[in-house]
C-alpha cells in the first residue's frame, strides 16, 4: 500500500516492553527471531545458559540486535547460545521472526512468458541473504568452538583442557539423547556476528578475551606510517571498555577512512576531510563570471576573444541571457572560457588564483588507494591467547570484518570465574613483576658456559664442550604456555603467563652480551631505567615488524611471544622465537636492515616483542660515563664494517674467476649484514645452512667440536663455499664469535638470483656446483613432456633456465598464485608437500614438475594448493619463451609435433591416429567437469560452484596410470579433456570414458573399500583432483550436502 493508506503506526505499541530481570530466551531453546533493542537495556549471558546464565559477556542498548546467527540459520542451526534478559531499568524490544523473512523471500511473480514458472519476487534479497549464511567451504561448524577450550598459546605445546579440570563446572558440551540441550556451542562460549567493515577488535583497547573466526575473514588495517615497521604503533591502551566491537550501525555522517569499501571502519570522523566536503558544497553554489577573472581595462577584450571562440564552435555560449556571462563551478565550460582568457594572457592574478581553485575542484586528484591489510585472518584464526594471560594487548590497527563474520568468544572473566577452584588458576592471574624484581633477576651472576673467553686464548677452545645454549634453550618449555607453567624444576614452573613473559625480557638482557656487556656492573637505577626503555609491540600473522632497508628503524627487538619469520629478497632464510635479540648492527647504526621480519603466517593468535630505541638507549645513558664509554668502544670496534664493499667478495674463489662487476655488486648488495657478540654461534656443525660468511669487522673461531683444532678469522675471512654451493648441505664445523664481529652472509638463492640477472657469471658459477653432473640429478629430456623434443632444443632450455633454491619450509608456490612467466618448475633435489585448505594431498620428488599446464598455454586457473618445501630444494624453472621461440623455427616442426599434440589434446581439440585424423568419436573438452558431474547431481549450486577451489589440477601422458585396481582410494578425478581407459581384472573389454566424466569417486566417497578398476590415460588427459580429505572438509561446512551426497552415492547415483 501506499504510505498515506496504511494505518498510522503508534510507536509505544511496537514491540514488548520487559521487566528488570524478565527473560526473552535461554540457551538451547528452538528461537530464530531477531531481538532489536528499542530502549532500556538488555543483557546476554553464558554459562549455564539454559538456567539463566551466569557471566554477563554483553550489554546491549537501543539500536543493538542479537540473535543474528540464528536468524541468519548459520551452520543450520536455529538454537540459542546465550540467556537474553532485560537489564537494571528494563528493555522494550521489537522482534523479526525468521519465519517472516524466509515466507518473504519465497515469494513469486510471474514470469515474462505465461508458459514459463514463476520466478522470485525478492531475487537481489535472496542473493544478500544467501551471502550473509557465509556459506563457505572453508568455514567451521560450532562444534568447532570447542577449540577455544583447549588452551594452546603457541603450536605444537601442550594443551590446556578446561572441560577436563574437575573443580570447573562452567564449560562443558550439555547433549542429551543425542540432542543439544543448551545449544551447538559448548557452555561458556559466546558467538557474534559482524557485517562488512564493523569493528571486530577495537584499537587502543587492552584486550579481554579470546576470539575465533568461524565464517568468514577479518582483516588488520596498519595504522599510517607502520607498513614497514613496528615502531610507531600505538602500545598504551587509550580507550576503555572490551576491545570487542559493537556491531553497531556507522554515523552516516563520519567519513570512511581507510578504505574505498562500503562498511563502518568505525574511526573517528577526519576533520580535514570534513571540511574540504563542506568547501566542495559551497563552491558547488558558486558561479565564476568572466569579468572577475580579468582586469577592468581587458574586460572588452576578453568579451570579444569568447565571442570568437563562440562563432568558431570552441564555446557554447546560447545559454548566456545576461551581459555578465556566468558560468556554475560544475559546468565543464568553465575550463574552456579559462584556457581561453589564459591563452590571449588576460587573466589577472586574482583570475589565476581562481583558475587554479575551478581546475582543482573540475578535476580533483585520484584518491590515495586503500591500505592493503598486512593481516587476513580467515576460518579457524585465533586472537588473544595473551589477553587471556592477563598481557595488556593493545593493537594499534582496527581489525575488521571483510565481508559478514562470524566469531565465538571466550571472556576473560568468564574463564576466570569458571575455573575460579582450580589450581590453573594462577597461569592466568599475573602476580607483577616490580622494579626490585628486575633488580635482583639482573644482579644475579651469569656463565656462559660456550663463551670462548672463559679460558685462556693460550689453552683453546674446550674440548669436550657441554651441549650448545642453543639447544638448551630449545629444550626449555616456552614461557607463557601452559607446558612452561606445569614443568616443575624448569625456569617457568608455577609462574603465571604473563609474569614468565616478563621474565623473558629479562633474561634476553643478561644473556645478550652486547646489552649486558654495558649495564653488567651498573647500579640498579640503571638497570631499572634500561629496562623501562623497552616498549612491547604485538602483531598478527603475516604483519610485518621490520622491513629490509626500511629508514629510521634503528632499535633492536626481543621476540617474547611467537614465531617470526625472517626473509631476504622474498625467500625464507630464518626462523625466530621466544628470547631471540635482532637488531644490535641497527642499534649502533652500522647498517640498515638487510633483513624483512614477520610474523609466521601459521602463528597461533598475536605474537610479542619488546622494542628499545636507540634515542632511548643513549639518552639513558649519558649520566653513566662507563657504559657509555663502553658502547663507543664497541661501535668504534666494528666502524670498519661500513668500509667494506663488493671487492671483498674477490678473495673468495668461488667469485676469483668473475669480472663482471654488476654481478658481484649485486651479490654483496643482497647479502644479510649481522652483528655477532661474543660467545654466539654463527654455525654449529651438522645445521643444514645453504649460505657463506664473510668476516667484516671483529675476531671469529672456526672449531671442530670436542678437538683442540681452531682456527681464527680476521677481516675478509670466509667459510663455508661449499655451502653456498650446494656441494654440502650441513655445516662442517663450529663458528663462534671471539669479540663483537659484523658478518656478511650470502645466501644461495640470492647468489642464483644474481646469477639470473647476469647470464655472463652463469658458467662460473654454476660449473663450481659439481652436485650438477651426478646421476642421480634427473635430466630435462627425460619429462615426457619434451618426449621426443630435439636435442638442441632442450640443451637450449637447460642453458636458459634459471636455477632456483628453496630453503626447507619455504613457500615454493602459494595459494592463488602461478609460476612466474608461466615457466615449469623442474625438481632437481629435494621434496615438496601439496596441501589445500591446510590439508596435505600428496607430496613431489625429484624428477617432478609444478606448472605445467601453463607451460603448454593451456588456460589453467590460479594455483589452489601451497606447495612448500619440506627439504631443501634445487629447482630448474625452464622458460616457456624458448619453448615458443623453438616452436615458430620451421625446422623444428615435425619433431615437435608430439608436444603440439599434447598442446591440442589437453586444450581440447582433436585426438588424432598415427596417419594424423580424428579418431571416432572425436573429442570432448568439459570445462565445467566439476559442476555439471553426476556426483554432485543432488548438491545445491551454492556448494558446487566452490568445489573447483579444492582441485589440483593434473595432466597426464597416454599410458601412465591414475591409479590401480585395490588401491585406497584417496582421490575422485574429473576429466576435462582426453580419455582414460578402466581395466578390470578379468574382464576383457575396456571402457573408455571422455570429458566430463568421473573416476574413482565411488572409492573416494569410501561407498568401495578400494578401486575396483585400473585407471591409465588412453590420450593425454587433463584430470581436476579432488581429495576424499578436502571433500570430507567441505561437507563439514554443508551437514545438508553431506546428507544428500552421501546418500546419492550409496543409492547408486555416483559417476
Amino acid at each position: 500500500l501506499a504510505a498515506e493508506r496504511l494505518p498510522p503506526l503508534l510507536m509505544k505499541t511496537v514491540g514488548q516492553k520487559l521487566d528488570k530481570g524478565e527473560y526473552i530466551c535461554k540457551g538451547g531453546d528452538y528461537d530464530a527471531k531477531l531481538v532489536i533493542v528499542l530502549s532500556g537495556t538488555v543483557e546476554k549471558l553464558v554459562g549455564d545458559s539454559p538456567l539463566g546464565g551466569r557471566c554477563v559477556v554483553r550489554r546491549l542498548t537501543r539500536g543493538d540486535c542479537e540473535g543474528l546467527p540464528e536468524f541468519l540459520g548459520l551452520g543450520g542451526t536455529q538454537q540459542r547460545t546465550c540467556a537474553l534478559r532485560a537489564g537494571e531499568e528494563g528493555a522494550h524490544v521489537r522482534y523479526v521472526a525468521r519465519e517472516s523473512l524466509v515466507a518473504l523471500l519465497k515469494q513469486t511473480v510471474p514470469a515474462e512468458d505465461e508458459d514459463d514458472d514463476p520466478v522470485p519476487r525478492w531475487p537481489k534479497e535472496i542473493a544478500w541473504f544467501q551471502s550473509l549464511a557465509i556459506d563457505r567451504i572453508d568455514a567451521l561448524p560450532h562444534k568447532a568452538a570447542r577449540e577455544l577450550l583447549n588452551f594452546q598459546s603457541l603450536r605444537g605445546t601442550t594443551k590446556l583442557d578446561f572441560m577436563s579440570l574437575d573443580a570447573q563446572s562452567m564449560f562443558r558440551i550439555d547433549n542429551a539423547m543425542g540432542l543439544t540441550v543448551s545449544g551447538p556451542l559448548p557452555e561458556g562460549i559466546e558467538e557474534r556476528y559482524y557485517f562488512d567493515g564493523q569493528t571486530v577488535i577495537r584499537p587502543g583497547v587492552q584486550g579481554d578475551c579470546l576470539v575465533m573466526i568461524l565464517r568468514g575473514d577479518v582483516e588488520a588495517l596498519v595504522p599510517e606510517g607502520c607498513g614497514g615497521q613496528c615502531l610507531p604503533r600505538q602500545y598504551m591502551a587509550s580507550g576503555k571498555g572490551s576491545w570487542l566491537g559493537d556491531g553497531r550501525r556507522p554515523d552516516p555522517n563520519t567519513p570512511l577512512t581507510c578504505s574505498s569499501r562500503t562498511g563502518n571502519p568505525q574511526a573517528p570522523p577526519d576533520e580535514a576531510k570534513r571540511e574540504a566536503w563542506e568547501d566542495f558544497i559551497v563552491k558547488k553554489n558558486e558561479e565564476v563570471m568572466y569579468t572577475s577573472l580579468v582586469k577592468v581595462a581587458d574586460i572588452k577584450r576578453a568579451r570579444r576573444k569568447l565571442t570568437a571562440a563562440a562563432e568558431d564552435g570552441r564555446l557554447d555560449l546560447s545559454d548566456q541571457k545576461t551581459t555578465d556571462w556566468r558560468w556554475s563551478w560544475d559546468d565543464p565550460r568553465c575550463l574552456q572560457v579559462l584556457d581561453i582568457l589564459e591563452e590571449h594572457k588576460l587573466l589577472s592574478e586574482h583570475g589565476q588564483e581562481r583558475a587554479d581553485e575551478v581546475r582543482a575542484h573540475l578535476n580533483p586528484p585520484k584518491p590515495p588507494p586503500p591500505p592493503v591489510p598486512q593481516a587476513v585472518l580467515g576460518s579457524g584464526s585465533q586472537v588473544g591467547h595473551l589477553a587471556l594471560l592477563g598481557v595488556p594487548v593493545v593493537f594499534s590497527g582496527v581489525l575488521r570484518a571483510r565481508g559478514p563474520v562470524h566469531v565465538v568468544i571466550l571472556h576473560r572473566h568468564v574463564l576466570l570465574e569458571a575455573i575460579a577452584d582450580c589450581p590453573e588458576r594462577e597461569l592466568f592471574v599475573p602476580n607483577g613483576i616490580t622494579q626490585e624484581d628486575w633488580v635482583d633477576v639482573l644482579s644475579q651472576p651469569v656463565v656462559r658456559q660456550d663463551d670462548p673467553n672463559a679460558r685462556p686464548a693460550h689453552l683453546g677452545p674446550n674440548t669436550g664442550p657441554p651441549m650448545h645454549t642453543s639447544h638448551a634453550v630449545k629444550s626449555e618449555p616456552k614461557a607463557g604456555t601452559y607446558e612452561a607453567w606445569a614443568a616443575e624444576n624448569m625456569q617457568f614452573g608455577g609462574i603465571p603467563g604473563a609474569d614468565a613473559l616478563d621474565l623473558v625480557l629479562l633474561n634476553a638482557i643478561k644473556g645478550y652480551a652486547l646489552i649486558w656487556d654495558l649495564i653488567h656492573d651498573a647500579p640498579p637505577k640503571l638497570l631499572k631505567d634500561i629496562v623501562r626503555q623497552f616498549e612491547p609491540r604485538w602483531l598478527l600473522p603475516n604483519e610485518t615488524l621490520v622491513a629490509d632497508e626500511e629508514p629510521d628503524a634503528d632499535f633492536l627487538f626481543v621476540v617474547i611471544h611467537g614465531n617470526f619469520v625472517v626473509t631476504l629478497e622474498g625467500a625464507e632464510i630464518d626462523h625466530i622465537d621466544q628470547g631471540n635479540v635482532q637488531g644490535a648492527a641497527q642499534l649502533l647504526k652500522l647498517n640498515e636492515w638487510t633483513r624483512t621480519v614477520v610474523v609466521d603466517p601459521t602463528n597461533k593468535g598475536e605474537a610479542m616483542i619488546q622494542v628499545l630505541k636507540r634515542s632511548k638507549l643513549v639518552k639513558t645513558l649519558d649520566d653513566h660515563p662507563l657504559p657509555k664509554y663502553r658502547l663507543r668502544e664497541v661501535e668504534d670496534l666494528l666502524r670498519d664494517a661500513r668500509k667494506a664493499d663488493w671487492r671483498i667478495l674477490k678473495n673468495i674463489p668461488a667469485f676469483g674467476n668473475i669480472s663482471d662487476r654488476k654481478f658481484l655488486q649485486r651479490v654483496y648488495k643482497d647479502a644479510d649484514i649481522r652483528l655477532y657478540c661474543p660467545g654466539d654461534y654463527l654455525a654449529e656443525a651438522g645445521d643444514p645452512a645453504p649460505s657463506l660468511i664473510v668476516l667484516l669487522a671483529g675476531k671469529l673461531r672456526s672449531e671442530q667440536a670436542q678437538t683442540l683444532f681452531y682456527v681464527e678469522l680476521g677481516r675478509g675471512d670466509w667459510c663455508f663455499q661449499n655451502n653456498i654451493l650446494g656441494i654440502e648441505p650441513q655445516r662442517a664445523h663450529d663458528v663462534v664469535a671471539v669479540t663483537h664481529a659484523m658478518v656478511m652472509v650470502l645466501y644461495r638463492h640470492t647468489l642464483l638470483n644474481a646469477v639470473v640477472a647476469y647470464p655472463c657469471a652463469r658458467s662460473a658459477v654454476l660449473d663450481n656446483e659439481t652436485w650438477r653432473t651426478e646421476s642421480s640429478v634427473p635430466r630435462l629430456s627425460s619429462l615426457r613432456v619434451f618426449e621426443k623434443v630435439p636435442e638442441p632444443v632442450v640443451a637450449r632450455m637447460e642453458a636458459e633456465a634459471a636455477p632456483r633454491y628453496f630453503k626447507q619450509g619455504s613457500i615454493i608456490l602459494g595459494v592463488g598464485s602461478t609460476v612466474e612467466d608461466d615457466m615449469l618448475l623442474f625438481l632437481l633435489r629435494g621434496e615438496v608437500k601439496v596441501s589445500i585448505l591446510g590439508i596435505e594431498t600428496r607430496r613431489l620428488g625429484v624428477g617432478d614438475v609444478i606448472g605445467v599446464h601453463r607451460f603448454l598455454g593451456l588456460d589453467a586457473p590460479p594455483s589452489n594448493a601451497e606447495i612448500m618445501a619440506t627439504s631443501a630444494c634445487d629447482v630448474m624453472a625452464v622458460r616457456r619463451s624458448t619453448m615458443l621461440e623453438a616452436l615458430s623455427e620451421e625446422k623444428y616442426e615435425d619433431d615437435l609435433a608430439p608436444y603440439k599434440n599434447a598442446q591440442r589434446v589437453l586444450g581440447g581439440g582433436d585426438i588424432l591416429d598415427a596417419f594424423g585424423f580424428p579418431i571416432g568419436g572425436g573429442s570432448k573438452y568439459s570445462p565445467q567437469c566439476i559442476e555439471k558431474s553426476e556426483v554432485f547431481k543432488v548438491c545445491s549450486e551454492q556448494f558446487v560452484a566452490q568445489m573447483p577451489q579444492l582441485v589440483e589440477e593434473m595432466a597426464f601422458w597416454p599410458g601412465e596410470k591414475l591409479f590401480s585396481q585395490g588401491d585406497v582410494g584417496h582421490f575422485m578425478f574429473f576429466i576435462k579433456a582426453g580419455r582414460v581407459r578402466l581395466e578390470v581384472l578379468g574382464r576383457r573389454k575396456h571402457e573408455i570414458v571422455g570429458g566430463g566424466a568421473v573416476v574413482g569417486d565411488m572409492a573416494a566417497l569410501e561407498q568401495v573399500p578400494c578401486h575396483t578398476e585400473t585407471a591409465y590415460a588412453e590420450t593425454h588427459v587433463w584430470a581436476r583432483m579432488l581429495h576424499r580429505k578436502l571433500l570430507r572438509r567441505a561437507l563439514s561446512s554443508f551437514p545438508e550436502e553431506e546428507k544428500r551426497l552421501l546418500g546419492a552415492a550409496s543409492a547408486g547415483l555416483g559417476g
